[in-house]
């Protein structure tokens, strides 16, 4: 068996050095070492093979890397390898799964991305277990796709949908799928599935393209917050992500919506509402049709901007635009069927 290992920087592969973490090259061989020596032998005929794009801390990720990391997976060949692992920082892991996700929906391979809460010299470190974990799914379970391993303190490992995460919580390290959908888990070195409901990922024919060269999205997100001011968007807008409270509301009454609404207009530039989930409505959300704002299903506010994006650089009309945001691909949009 022949894993790939693509090493892009992050938490998993730096040093600490004076106080400060920065990439270090030298940490790829460092974690294959430690999980043979985890292994203790049950994997020996696995050959890794390293390969390394750029080297990054990953709060640094803009649009241009993720086009570097599609150029560098546009020239792999798939047919030498069982699987690939991506290591990445914690950060910005979350967008970085989600477009790997979109753009590598119809591969036949697991590709898994890894990341680390501390350095690996650090005992809290989670990073080689999310790495061991990454190689046992390649190798014991195999399943297509692209997945996210991580090992959350005090819990079981788990194996998520890479377009189902949901940000960290601030000052928190661990990872979550939307409505707790992950794929699956490990419990004594054995993986169990999530019911089958929630692995339905059904094929697509929607294809992305990287048309612009651009290190930012032209997406503007704005989330609610008490005393909210709208911003005025401009031409150099080319769509909103518009998030909401818990219960799927928004401030109504700001000053600045109705101007923020006509220049959505004026400029074509769509809107669409992430958050505004299923049951009885509130007063505040009886505004969103009026203000011609696109309601999202159910599915990671992060996968929604990346899938966004996508659909922007591959130079989709808005028509088409809403059409695929409401689109499940690569298993982003939760519907669970009981």
């Amino acid at each position: 068996m022949k894993i790939l290992v693509v090493f892009t920087g992050g938490t998993i592969g730096s040093t600490e050095n004076e106080g400060y973490i920065s990439p270090d090259s030298e940490k790829s061989y460092r974690l294959i070492n430690m999980f043979k020596d985890r292994a203790e032998g049950k994997y020996p005929d696995i050959d890794f093979e390293i390969q390394s794009p750029y080297q990054m801390l990953s709060e640094n990720n803009t649009c241009e890397n993720l086009r570097k990391l599609a150029s560098f997976f546009l020239s792999v060949d798939y047919n030498q390898y069982d699987g690939i692992i991506v290591t990445h920082g914690t950060d910005t892991l979350q967008y970085t799964s989600a477009f790997l996700g979109y753009i590598l929906k119809d591969i036949k391979m697991p590709i898994v991305l890894v990341s680390a809460n501390y350095i690996l010299e650090d005992e809290r470190s989670n990073g080689l277990d999310n790495f061991y974990y990454a190689v046992r799914f390649i190798a014991d379970c195999g399943d297509a796709g692209v997945f996210v391993s991580y090992k959350n303190t005090g819990r079981k490992p788990q194996i998520h949908v890479s377009t189902r995460l949901l940000k960290h919580e601030i000052y928190k390290d661990d990872i979550y799928s939307i409505d707790d959908a992950e794929y699956g888990y490990f419990e004594n070195d054995i993986f169990y599935k999530n019911k089958a409901s929630y692995n339905n990922i059904p094929p697509s024919d929607i294809k992305f393209e990287l048309k612009n060269d651009n290190w930012e999205s032209g997406i503007m997100v704005i989330e609610p917050y008490v005393g909210m001011r709208y911003p005025v968007p401009d031409s150099h807008v080319k769509a909103v992500l518009h998030g909401t409270y818990h219960s799927g509301t928004m401030c109504s009454k700001s000053p600045d919506i109705e101007v923020f609404v006509s220049k959505t207009k004026e400029f074509g530039i769509p809107v669409f509402l992430i958050g505004a989930g299923e049951g009885a409505d509130y007063e505040s959300k009886k505004c969103y049709r009026d203000f011609g704002f696109e309601i999202l299903p159910k599915a990671s506010p992060v996968a929604m901007y990346i899938k966004l994006w996508l659909c922007l650089e591959s130079g989709y009309d808005t028509d088409k635009i809403k059409e695929i945001m409401l689109t499940d691909i690569a298993g982003d949009i939760l519907k669970r069927e009981e």
